[in-house]
């Protein structure tokens, strides 16, 4: 049998066994199904549905094999979502930058003849561009044809490479979505909540949603609400399903697990209310004995908590006019000398102070960051000594690291400081 028709009966015996299934996304402030992605599925030996991703990137298929099973699959998915699927939600289907560098520009694009003929209006389709390979150019000129149709173009895994920021720069994306099983290996850590703040305050700065995808766990739930995405989905809700959901489906657990956090949450508010207020008490302590004694002589007489990472004063231009002071048990203080004379009046925590108009009573706290000297996880508090000075103090972070909620301060988005009075 010569090789071509091996092809193409293998294509045929392959195209018989895939059919797509759909995975629900969720709005998380409605609490509906506001759309599906659209997988590929087949049945195993058991007659349990498993993913197809194997065979359509099976060795056996050449590129133009494995081009005609996906669109054949995409077309199978437009027809049932056009048939059974509410009017008011959206489908997802995956497309390879791999089939988008084969079109040329002048070519008519397959998805859009599919979404016409099936009837389907081209805003309840988003494409989603998946893999970090393909011509960035070719994907941004097609990306742009998509939308100008009315289709909507989504990143998926995002942040999976940094590779994929120059398709930010080369046109903006409608939805970022963030895989969260990227996370699933390491424990809750500033880093990973770092991530996913950038690509939440990222979303937000360009116009575009984010989805957290593979949410599989209440406590991955919360990092996403945290962080600010606007649409969740993942087997906490719903795995790939054979048939489309009523819209509030999931609408009552969703709402019990935001219940849940609100409580949680207001609990760790609380907590780091009473915490920030007993430091605020500590530290207008430290200022009166700073004004009453030379800065060396005051500190002999003061005996700080053990998250206090180090200490100094700064003029009103942000100019260091004392050594960092730091205190460790049985040794005592400590002056490193080697920044007088730095410049940190670009930092917000010394021009907002500066700018307040209750400069004196006024106590700012920087966002969560990573000390490059100790690498250990801090912030910074600051507050007018006098006049002419403002005393900045770097104190590290609890070490009581339970899970997602003690990430708040630092997952938040919002203004850099924050003041107590």
């Amino acid at each position: 049998m010569p090789l071509a028709v091996a092809g193409e009966l293998i294509l045929e015996i392959v195209v018989m066994k895939l059919f797509p299934w759909f995975q629900p996304v969720i709005e998380i402030a409605s609490g509906r199904i506001c759309g599906y992605e659209a997988l590929a599925r087949r049945y195993d030996a058991q007659g349990v549905a498993v993913s197809a991703a194997p065979l359509l990137f099976s060795s056996a298929l050449d590129a133009g094999q494995r081009l005609k099973l996906d669109r054949q699959l995409r077309r199978q998915a437009l027809e049932r979502f056009a048939a059974e699927a509410a009017p008011d939600q959206y489908l997802s289907v995956n497309l390879s930058p791999e089939w988008m560098d084969a079109l040329h520009p002048d070519d008519a694009l397959p998805t859009l003849t599919m979404i016409e003929e099936v009837g389907i209006e081209p805003q309840r389709v988003v494409i989603e561009i998946t893999e970090l390979s393909g011509d960035v150019e070719q994907i941004r000129s097609l990306a742009q044809r998509y939308r100008d149709a009315g289709v909507r173009v989504a990143f998926d895994d995002f942040g999976a490479g940094f590779q994929q920021l120059d398709r930010l720069l080369a046109f903006t994306p409608d939805i970022i979505k963030l895989d969260m099983r990227m996370f699933h290996d390491s424990r809750w850590s500033h880093q990973k909540s770092t991530l996913m703040q950038l690509v939440g305050d990222m979303g937000a700065r360009l116009g575009a949603q984010v989805i957290c995808e593979g949410v599989e766990t209440e406590d991955e739930l919360m990092l996403a609400l945290h962080c600010g995405a606007q649409l969740i989905q993942g087997y906490l809700f719903a795995p790939a399903l054979g048939e489309f959901l009523a819209a509030d489906a999931r609408k009552a657990r969703l709402q019990r697990l935001l219940d849940q956090h609100l409580d949680m949450a207001v609990n760790e508010v609380t907590r780091q209310q009473w915490g920030a207020q007993r430091l605020r008490t500590e530290l207008l302590a430290l200022r009166e004995q700073l004004r009453s004694a030379e800065i060396e002589r005051a500190l002999q007489d003061y005996y700080p908590q053990a998250d206090l990472l180090r200490l100094y004063l700064c003029d009103r231009r942000g100019e260091q006019v004392s050594a960092n002071y730091s205190y460790s048990a049985g040794v005592g203080w400590q002056a490193d000398t080697s920044v007088l004379g730095y410049n940190w009046s670009w930092r917000p925590y010394i021009y907002q102070l500066i700018a307040s108009a209750e400069y004196d009573s006024t106590v700012l706290h920087s966002e969560r960051y990573i000390d490059i000297a100790t690498g250990q996880r801090c912030y910074t508090v600051s507050l007018a000594l006098d006049a002419q000075r403002v005393l900045l103090v770097d104190m590290l972070e609890p070490d009581e690291d339970a899970g997602p909620m003690s990430l708040l301060s630092s997952c938040q988005s919002g203004s850099v400081a924050g003041a107590l009075r």
